[in-house]
């Protein structure tokens, strides 16, 4: 139950980034957010090879919060659902083209290290505006995207996209106590599963955003719309604007 101070405190967001970790890739989508609390999390190499070790971490971020709101960009999905869990002060989670099984057949076909260094070796401007950020994308975008997945180290990847292989957190997602909602990319060529069916609708909802899979970095603006019109319709305070 909220209290009556925690309704009149806007509550923190924290950012939780993909695949790379970094969380250098949210600076577009951190301009829509002028005068919220929002923390950006970024996760260290060693905890690449256990995901509630991810929840455990991001905890952290929440610091004296009463409450807080979770954006969960790809990767992150799962973490974000492991972090509820542990932390009642969640109230919210917003997941970005993210998924709760393994995300693309691909993973469990091919070893993680040969998809990694793939994906090192390979993050071309052609390829990752194919397949991550759109044709219309900027150089800058790209450049950005490009410079975290050859700056991540080959066993930190390998590791993380080794966790999605065997992943299943679809009870998680059934479970949940806090509302969620999904943006989901329409022309995302990195994620197959479907996250919607395993998910009651009175706890899940569905928005889909024209654009590829990295939203928060090609449709930053549509994203935070897509977020705002939800979350004052979830949290008994309305938007969290200060």
């Amino acid at each position: 139950m909220i209290s009556p101070r925690s309704r009149m405190i806007s509550p923190r967001w924290l950012l939780l980034p993909g695949l790379d970790g970094s969380g250098r890739l949210y600076a577009r989508f951190l301009e829509q957010l002028a005068g919220i609390d929002a923390i950006i999390v970024s996760y260290p190499d060693d905890l690449a090879r256990d995901l509630d070790a991810y929840a455990r971490h991001a905890r952290v971020a929440i610091g004296g919060a009463d409450r807080c709101i979770i954006v969960a960009e790809s990767f992150s999905g799962p973490v974000a659902l492991r972090l509820q869990r542990l932390d009642a002060r969640v109230q919210a989670i917003v997941l970005v083209a993210s998924f709760v099984r393994c995300p693309h057949p691909v993973l469990r076909v091919l070893p993680p290290f040969l998809i990694a260094a793939f994906a090192r070796r390979f993050a071309l401007r052609p390829l990752l505006r194919a397949f991550c950020v759109g044709a219309d994308a900027s150089d800058e975008c790209v450049d950005a995207l490009r410079d975290v997945v050859r700056m991540l180290p080959a066993d930190v990847l390998s590791a993380r996209l080794a966790l999605l292989r065997s992943l299943d957190e679809s009870t998680a997602l059934r479970t949940m106590r806090a509302p969620v909602l999904h943006l989901r990319a329409s022309r995302d060529r990195l994620v197959r599963a479907v996250l919607a069916g395993d998910a009651p609708p009175t706890r899940l909802r569905e928005v889909a955003i024209e654009g590829p899979h990295f939203l928060l970095q090609a449709r930053p603006e549509a994203c935070h719309e897509a977020i705002e019109a939800w979350i004052g319709g979830v949290l008994e305070d309305g938007p969290p604007r200060v």
